[in-house]
């Protein structure tokens, strides 16, 4: 197998793991009566696995020159994927996770055109095309289907 394809079906794998965290963070924030301490558990749960996968592997700890080699910035994508967290778990119950999920991606798309079109945070520029702005057309419209149905 192409090293192409194994991502591709990681990336696919990472989507499908999506809507099912949806569903599991919300009855999560329901058991608790708060949404801030699900997404709290969330990542409480997140780092303890991670640090006990990085301890089985042993992998070396980053020096503190490759920490502070790192934009100020990029390590503000903690605080998003706490929001993104909480976010869920407010609308999930409210909205099915069916909706959440098509607006979840629809948001992603937005933000992905908004990053490849400008370079934003240091990506490279993928220009806006009529085939991209037709993709968004069809994701809309399948949120709308979605939405309605």
């Amino acid at each position: 197998m192409s090293d192409q394809l194994s991502f591709i079906l990681l990336a696919l794998c990472a989507g499908m793991m999506i809507p099912f965290q949806s569903a599991m963070n919300a009855q999560l924030g329901k058991a608790l009566q708060s949404p801030y301490y699900a997404a709290l558990s969330v990542f409480v749960i997140a780092a303890i696995g991670l640090s006990l996968y990085i301890l089985a592997n042993r992998y070396v700890v980053p020096s503190t020159q490759q920490f502070s080699g790192a934009p100020t910035w990029s390590y503000l994508g903690g605080i998003l994927g706490g929001a993104y967290i909480l976010l869920i778990v407010l609308c999930a119950p409210r909205l099915g996770i069916g909706n959440v999920t098509v607006l979840v991606l629809l948001g992603q798309i937005l933000s992905a055109l908004l990053i490849d079109q400008f370079g934003l945070l240091r990506s490279p520029v993928h220009v806006l095309n009529i085939q991209r702005i037709i993709g968004v057309i069809l994701v809309i419209a399948g949120v709308y289907l979605v939405k309605k149905f």
